[in-house]
């Protein structure tokens, strides 16, 4: 018989014995169990052990076998005598058991409730230090500190006095255990800098105390994470879900930066029992070689933390002689014991630790748009803000933006962003989306506002400023508009007051000089003949397209679309709308049949009952993108069998219908957008109704009912653009249940290509993965490529997405998913109205990711469009403020330094080039400032790079690298 046989059967016979009862005899029990699993990871001693421990059993087996009264505590104490030389070996090794709480905010509850669990776990925390010495605590989230201090104040202060007895570790760099799928690079810096400056104003923690980043729940972690984590001085990861099925590696990202990451295989809410410690050391053991392991105890999602029991059984069990040191420890005891092994030999994982839950890339429509905005709209008001306070002096609004940022960060929590939180968890996170919206846009109305009242747009229009006296210095426009968000970028309509010329500003908030179609409004003016010119600053004249007339609360307006050419990067330009009298000649896209549009670079032709393109042609190649017999974006309503947890997976699909549009005529929808491009109402729609003729835009309507819903979209061509715009307009009104199943919208791109690869934008860069059909995340793009199929080359298609992170390819075909009505938590997460924008932009050779990355950004921040009047001022018509030189390198922000009145830039490198970037900053900075490079908590770092010269930054980026450089 073997050991393994003869060891079970002798413990069969001690355990059927009427003393086994004892709990004495269940440590020895317990004891033998591991030492027979430990004698494993010794070779050269396991067959002497195992002697020893079939010895140890026999012994206990006959004791227990007497027929008189035995002494137990006699008996066990000779059986671990026997055993001594294994717990001498088996005492070289901890057990570092770390008490925390997982608080989830908002998942099956509302604030309130998360309040009252914060509050009710850490004063448990408090009672349970005052009666064990030596027990320690850790908690992340700095969102639960700030709940604290915000209604809680004694447990607050409670939290700083346990603090600093170093009793109480703060677990915390990121505001929230957040999504690290969906979320943008910038704002998992502002995570880092906003939560270490936290705990140091509020706890005097020095900014190097938190090493750790603490993720047990989230359901993903993008590619480039370990990167962003080292330049916030982390360099630790503790994580459960995804990646490889290992306890201990390095995780790399692609600029080579790594941090030591613990993936928990046994979860986050663990209770101390010796089998589990036992068993799961060894486990750890076998695979890293080390010789301290981690185990995390707490009741938690709802919170509730460590527990009495939980405490006695380790002070129990680490005065067991059989096994490890069994220690109420902390992360930073446990990670601080293991760097100082060695762990050069450990597993090193240089890709994404991706996926699951692929719903959660969809689920909650809301609260992924109210995502996208929010990470649009801060940084862009941070540029605007320094911009206006360049020219004008505008006042740099730092407590507004930190509030927005507290407030955005908080809304990524892994349980709200993905999409899997119950109904008031949205109600809550809205609220918050609309105090952003509430003070990001008062910033940037102000600022913009500000700075178009200094620009010298008397010089730009070449129309003198007005004179005169009661009201003859203002135009009938005044006031109207005020409060309409029918034009780009977010700044409403309000006229200024233009007696006769209207200029507008166009705003440029990005880092590269951008051409594009803009649209302006003019309140109570006629054009005769929708005769009207635009003049840019050097005089040229262009026409200017009528799009729209109109009325609103008694004010006439007629919409005005033109080209903005070459607007300066994180700049603006000036130009002025004014009637023509004789027509103005303007070249660029046209209608030049039914159904089909075309402009300098493209002919698009679309396919009149699907509102989907059937030919796409370069028109310098000839190459149609549309594969035959196919449509390029197309939508595709499905139903996905029911089945469980549908906010987090995505089931099979039971049914995949292609949609067409049925010539039905629908009255003017009202839509009042939340994105950036802004945009109210579409004309009457019907069978492929021609909306636009050129010669600056042109485009197509299409309007049907899908059941219970109502669809209106818009396929568009602008002159001048390789790209081919979509939007749709969905009043959705289709419930998942438990017997219908889940529906769907997406929206499928066929190309004609073969061998494809899909590549995806990532925080702060991209990744290719295989075209498989997975749901994958991507941020605001997802490019297609691959061999053309007549063999004359390669080619492919970018996808721009608004609001939208739900991606598959699936061999030639590119699908975004737009709607998911998923049931549960939430039962009706997704009726209502959705203002989806998308694009497509066929292209030549394979992806080119920096041009990716500056459409995708483009395509979320239309240029803003101010209205002013006509006046003198001391600054140009045109201008620019900040502009990367250095074409695969992007200005991710630009911002006031927290504590001085120096600038801080964040740069990151797109193609895997070592590359020496060169930033222009203009009148942003002194001429030759001092420059540094920074951490994401802006102190500075040994081995700087960064100079300026005149007001140009020159700094070194490694690969796909990222800095941040403080000037002044």
């Amino acid at each position: 018989m073997g050991f393994m046989e003869s060891l079970d059967g002798m413990l069969r016979d001690i355990s059927g014995s009427e003393a086994c009862a004892n709990s004495q005899m269940q440590r020895i029990k317990t004891e033998i169990d591991f030492a027979q699993k430990f004698s494993e990871l010794f070779p050269d001693k396991k067959a002497e052990w195992q002697k020893t421990i079939l010895k140890t059993a026999e012994f206990l087996k006959k004791k227990l076998a007497g027929c008189g009264s035995i002494d137990i505590c006699e008996v066990i104490a000779e059986a671990e005598k026997m055993l001594a030389p294994i717990g001498k070996e088996a005492k070289k090794y901890t057990v570092h058991c770390c008490g925390h709480a997982h608080i989830d905010m908002n998942w099956m509850w509302p604030w309130q409730e998360t309040i009252s669990v914060t509050h009710d776990t850490f004063a448990t925390v408090d009672r349970l230090m005052d009666e064990f010495p030596d027990f320690q605590f850790s908690q992340s989230q700095a969102s639960t500190y700030f709940g604290m201090e915000e209604y809680c104040p004694e447990i607050f202060e409670m939290i700083k006095k346990r603090i600093a007895e170093g009793r109480w570790e703060v677990t915390a760099s990121q505001w929230v255990e957040g999504d690290k799928n969906i979320a943008s690079g910038e704002i998992l810096c502002r995570h880092i800098l906003y939560t270490k400056r936290y705990f140091q104003e509020k706890f005097g923690l020095p900014y190097d105390t938190v090493k750790i980043d603490w993720e047990a729940d989230t359901f993903g972690h993008c590619y480039t994470l370990p990167s962003i984590l080292n330049r916030g001085g982390v360099k630790r990861y503790y994580f459960h879900r995804t990646g490889p099925h290992k306890w201990l590696f390095w995780w790399k990202s692609p600029d080579g930066s790594k941090v030591l990451a613990f993936r928990d295989k046994l979860g986050y809410n663990g209770q101390i029992e010796a089998s589990v410690l036992g068993t799961w050391l060894v486990d750890y053991v076998k695979e890293t070689g080390l010789k301290n392991w981690m185990f995390l105890y707490g009741v938690g999602d709802h919170g509730g933390g460590p527990t009495r029991r939980d405490l006695m059984n380790a002070i129990e069990i680490d005065k067991w002689p059989i096994f490890p040191n069994v220690k109420l420890s902390t992360t930073d005891n446990y990670f601080s014991a293991v760097e100082g092994e060695n762990t050069d030999n450990l597993f090193v994982v240089d890709d994404e630790l991706n996926y699951v839950f692929e719903g959660c890339y969809t689920s909650q429509s809301n609260i992924k748009l109210a995502n996208r905005v929010s990470e649009n709209i801060i940084p862009e008001v941070e540029a605007i803000s320094l911009v206006a306070g360049a020219a004008t002096g505008f006042p740099y609004p730092s407590d507004d933006i930190k509030k927005s940022w507290r407030m955005a960060m908080f809304n990524q929590f892994h349980d709200i962003l993905p999409g899997s939180g119950v109904h008031e968890t949205y109600l809550y996170a809205q609220g918050l989306f609309q105090e952003i919206l509430a003070s990001t846009g008062a910033i940037r109305t102000r600022a913009l506002r500000r700075l178009a009242g200094s620009i010298n747009t008397s010089a730009a229009s070449g129309v003198p400023a007005p004179k005169g006296s009661l009201g003859e210095t203002i135009g009938d426009g005044l006031g109207a508009g005020a409060g309409d968000p029918g034009i780009a970028g977010g700044v409403s309509a309000r006229n200024a007051g233009a007696v006769a010329a209207e200029p507008v500003v166009i705003f440029n908030q990005l880092g590269f000089p951008r051409s594009k179609v803009v649209c302006a409004k003019v309140w109570n003016k006629e054009f005769p003949g929708n005769l009207v010119s635009v003049r840019n600053d050097k005089g040229e004249l262009t026409s200017g397209q009528v799009m729209e007339t109109g009325h609103y609360w008694g004010h006439r307006f007629t919409t005005v679309a033109f080209p903005a050419k070459d607007v300066p990067a994180v700049g603006y330009s000036t130009y002025t709308i004014d009637r023509a009298v004789t027509p103005v000649p303007a070249e660029g896209v046209k209608i030049v049949s039914p159904g089909v549009m075309e402009n300098e670079y493209l002919r698009v032709e679309v396919d009149g009952p699907s509102g989907a393109i059937k030919h796409l042609i370069d028109k310098a190649t000839g190459y149609d993108y549309v594969p035959a017999g196919k449509l390029m974006g197309v939508l595709e309503y499905c139903i996905e069998i029911p089945h469980g947890m549908t906010s987090w997976d995505i089931g099979q699909i039971k049914s995949v219908d292609v949609l067409d549009y049925d010539g039905w005529w629908i009255d003017k929808p009202q839509v009042y957008s939340l994105h950036q491009d802004g945009g109210i109402g579409f004309g009457p729609w019907g069978h492929g109704t021609i909306a636009n003729k050129g010669p600056h835009r042109a485009s197509m309507r299409f309007g049907r009912k899908l059941e219970d819903s109502i669809i209106w979209s818009e396929i568009g061509l602008d002159a001048g653009s390789k790209m081919v715009d979509f939007r749709v307009f969905v009043e959705w009104r289709e419930i998942g249940t438990h017997t219908r199943g889940i529906p769907m919208l997406r929206i499928a791109f066929p190309t004609n290509i073969t061998d494809t690869e899909g590549t995806y934008s990532i925080p702060f860069g991209s990744i290719k993965r295989p075209s498989n059909g997975q749901e994958v995340p991507s941020l605001k793009w997802a490019d297609l490529s691959g061999k053309k199929v007549d063999g004359s080359g390669t080619c492919g298609i970018t996808v721009l997405n608004s609001n939208k992170y739900g991606h598959n390819a699936d061999g030639d075909t590119m699908r975004v998913t737009l709607i998911r009505s998923s049931y549960d938590p939430d039962t009706l997460p997704e009726l209502g109205k959705h203002d989806i924008h998308f694009a497509v932009i066929p292209h030549e050779g394979g992806c080119n990711v920096t041009e990716a990355h500056k459409e995708g950004d483009a395509f979320n921040l239309a240029m803003n469009v101010v209205s002013t009047d006509v006046h003198e001022g001391p600054l140009a018509s045109t201008d620019s403020y900040a502009e990367s030189l250095t074409d695969n390198v992007i200005i991710s922000s630009i911002k006031k330094a927290e504590d001085s009145d120096g600038l801080v830039i964040r740069v990151f490198e797109t193609e895997g080039k070592k590359t020496t970037a060169k930033i222009k900053l203009g009148r942003l900075i002194k001429s030759d400032a001092a420059a540094t490079e920074v951490d994401l908590v802006e102190q500075p770092i040994d081995g700087s790079t960064a100079s300026v010269k005149g007001d140009t930054l020159t700094v070194k980026l490694p690969a796909h690298g990222i800095t941040t450089v403080k000037i002044g």
